[in-house]
C-alpha cells in the first residue's frame, strides 16, 4: 500500500456515481443488521434465508467470516434447518437450502438431497428469477413502507439475479483486452510532465514513475519502451551509497518498485544497480543483524524503513524485487521472511503466539481461517472479538494474496498446508468488487480501500502460484484471469486511465498510480 504524505493527496477523485446496484444493496444490508436477533436470526427460517442469499449474492459477497451477522445466522439457520418438516413449504424449504448453497456448497448438498425427493417438481429452478428482470429493475420494487420480510425477500431475489447476470457475462475478447491495454499505456505516455516523468507539483516522483515504468515495459510499444528507459536512468542516478534508490522519503517501497522496473527493463548495465539496492533490502530486515531474535513479533519482516514496524505489504515489495532480481527461495532474506509470513497469517497451528493491540495493549490472537493481515496482530480492516475477551485481526484480501505469493517466493509448495489455508480463503471470499474482509456493513466504503493495488496483488500471486481457478465456498469456480480482465474493462475510463473513485487512501485517487497498476494486472492476465 502506498503511503505519501498528505500534502501529496492534489489530485481529485472523480465525482461518485448515483444511486447504484450496489448503493441500495449496501443501505438495505445495514438495515438487516440492525434488526438482527440475539440469537442471530433475522425472523423466520424464510426471512433468514433471505437474509442470508441477498447479503452472500450481493456484489459484497458476504461470508461467515465476515461477522456474526452472518455467522450467527448461518448457525441459527442450520438448527431451524434440521428441525424443519419436509410437509412444509417447499419454497421456504429451498430457500433455507439455497442459502446454505450461497455460503458453503458441502451443505448445500446435504440440504438439497432431504429436499428433492419432497419436492420432486422445485428442483433447482428456485435458484434465479425468471424474465429478464435485473437487479436494479427488482431493487426498484421496494417501497419505504415495506416491512422487513418483504424487503428481504425483494433483496434476495434481487441479488440472484445480480449473480445470475454476473455469470452470464461473456469474457472479453483477446483483441478487447489488448485494446484497453494500450489505451491504459496511451494514458501514462500522456500524464508525463516536462521532465519526461510522471510529476507531482512539477516534480518527479519516483516511486509513481517506477510504477509506470514497470507497466510501460509490458507493452510491444517502441515509445513506450523509450519512455520507461528514460524514467530507468532517471532511477539509476537516484541511488544512495547505502543501495536504497528514493528520492528523500520511503527508501524501502520506492528501491522495491525501483528495482521492479530496473528488473523488468533487462538492460545489462543496471545489474550492479540492482545488486546493490538487494543487499540494502536485505539489510533493512528486521533479523540478528538488528539484534532481533526468531522470538521477537516483527523478525523477518521489512517496513518502510525507519519506522521500526515492518508490515506485509513492504515485505511483499521487497521479496518481489529481490525476487525479480534473481534471488532465490534459498536466499537467507526469503527464509527469514518466513517467521514473519506465518505470523501474518490467520492459522493458529502455524502461528500460536498472541501479540499486544498496538495502542490498547490488548491481546490479540490468531483466527483459523487462512487469511492475512497486515502484520502480526494487527490489521486495518478491523477485529473480530472473541468470547474469552481477546482479539483476532481480521484477514483481508490485498494481504492474503500478498501472502501467497511470498509463501512461494520463500519456497512452500501448493501442498503446503499453509499455502492450502491461504488458496482457501482466497477462494471463499472471491470477489472483484471489492477489496474483501473490510467490514463494509460498517462503512461501505471500507472494501475499496486499496481496490487497484488489490487487483495487482490477485493476479500477480495467481501467476507465481500458478493457479489457473478458485473455487468460491459455493462450489463455482473463477477463472482468475478473465474475470478480472472483464472487471478491469469495465473500469476504465474514457481517457483510458483507472481511478479508484470511492476510497483515495494509499494515493488511489491518482489515476496514474491506479492505471500502473492496472496495467501491470493486464499483463498478468494475458
Amino acid at each position: 500500500m502506498l503511503i505519501l504524505p498528505a500534502l501529496l493527496l492534489a489530485i481529485p477523485n472523480a465525482p461518485p456515481q448515483g444511486p447504484s446496484v450496489k448503493n441500495i444493496f449496501d443501505q438495505e444490508l445495514a438495515a438487516f443488521r440492525l434488526a438482527q436477533e440475539p440469537d442471530g436470526n433475522y425472523g423466520t427460517p424464510l426471512d433468514t434465508a433471505h437474509v442470508l442469499i441477498a447479503m452472500a449474492l450481493s456484489p459484497r459477497a458476504y461470508r461467515e467470516d465476515d461477522g456474526p451477522f452472518i455467522r450467527r445466522a448461518v448457525e441459527w439457520l442450520i438448527q431451524e434447518t434440521d428441525a424443519l418438516s419436509l410437509s412444509s413449504s417447499c419454497d421456504r424449504n429451498f430457500a433455507v437450502a439455497f442459502a446454505l448453497h450461497a455460503l458453503d456448497a458441502d451443505r448445500y448438498s446435504k440440504a438439497i438431497q432431504r429436499l428433492r425427493n419432497a419436492c420432486p417438481e422445485q428442483k433447482d429452478g428456485w435458484r434465479f428469477p425468471e424474465g429478464l428482470q435485473t437487479a436494479a429493475s427488482i431493487l426498484g420494487e421496494l417501497k419505504p413502507i415495506d416491512s422487513l420480510p418483504t424487503r428481504a425477500k425483494i433483496c434476495a431475489k434481487a441479488a440472484r439475479a445480480y449473480y445470475r447476470d454476473k455469470k452470464a457475462i461473456p469474457p472479453p475478447s483477446p483483441k478487447e483486452v489488448s485494446q484497453a491495454f494500450d489505451q491504459g499505456i496511451q494514458y501514462l505516455l500522456s500524464s508525463r510532465g516536462k521532465s519526461g516523468l510522471w510529476e507531482i507539483f512539477g516534480h518527479p516522483e519516483p516511486g509513481i514513475s517506477a510504477l509506470a515504468a514497470r507497466a510501460l515495459l509490458a507493452s510491444d510499444s517502441k515509445e513506450a519502451k523509450e519512455a520507461a528507459s528514460v524514467t530507468l536512468d532517471f532511477l539509476k542516478d537516484l541511488q544512495k551509497e547505502d543501495g536504497s534508490i528514493h528520492g528523500g522519503h520511503l527508501p524501502v517501497y520506492v528501491t522495491s518498485v525501483a528495482m521492479m522496473a530496473l528488473a523488468a527493463g533487462e538492460r545489462p548495465e543496471d545489474k550492479a544497480v540492482l545488486a546493490r539496492a538487494a543487499n540494502f533490502l536485505r539489510a533493512t530486515q528486521s533479523d540478528e543483524g538488528e539484534s532481533y531474535s526468531e522470538g521477537d513479533r516483527y523478525f523477518g519482516g521489512i517496513g518502510y524503513g525507519g519506522d521500526l514496524r515492518p508490515d506485509l505489504s513492504n515485505l511483499q515489495y521487497a521479496l518481489q524485487a529481490l525476487h525479480d532480481s534473481g534471488a532465490t527461495s534459498d536466499d537467507p532474506a526469503m527464509k527469514r521472511a518466513l517467521v514473519f509470513l506465518q505470523r501474518s497469517q490467520n492459522r493458529s497451528e502455524s502461528n500460536p503466539k498472541t501479540y499486544k493491540k498496538i495502542g490498547s495493549g490488548e491481546t490479540v490472537r490468531a483466527g483459523n481461517d487462512g487469511g492475512a493481515t497486515y502484520m502480526p496482530g494487527d490489521s486495518p480492516a478491523g477485529y473480530v472479538r472473541l468470547d474469552d475477551g481477546s482479539l483476532v485481526a481480521r484477514s483481508y484480501g490485498s494481504m492474503t494474496y500478498a501472502l501467497l505469493k511470498c509463501y512461494i517466493f520463500a519456497g512452500l509448495t501448493p501442498e503446503d498446508p499453509r499455502v492450502e489455508a491461504a488458496v482457501q480463503w482466497l477462494g471463499h471470499h472471491w470477489t472483484l468488487e471489492v477489496n474483501p474482509g473490510f467490514d463494509t456493513l460498517r462503512d461501505s466504503r471500507a472494501g475499496f480501500q486499496g481496490l487497484y493495488y488489490y487487483y495487482l496483488s490477485l493476479a500477480e500471486a495467481c501467476a507465481v502460484a500458478k493457479l489457473d481457478i478458485l473455487e468460491g465456498s459455493d462450489g463455482q469456480e473463477h477463472a482468475w484471469r478473465t474475470e478480472l480482465q472483464a472487471q478491469l474493462l469495465k473500469l476504465q475510463n474514457e481517457d483510458g486511465s483507472w481511478v479508484n473513485q470511492y476510497a483515495e487512501r494509499w494515493w488511489e485517487g491518482n489515476p496514474v498510480l491506479c492505471t500502473a497498476y492496472a496495467l501491470s494486472a493486464l499483463a498478468k492476465t494475458r
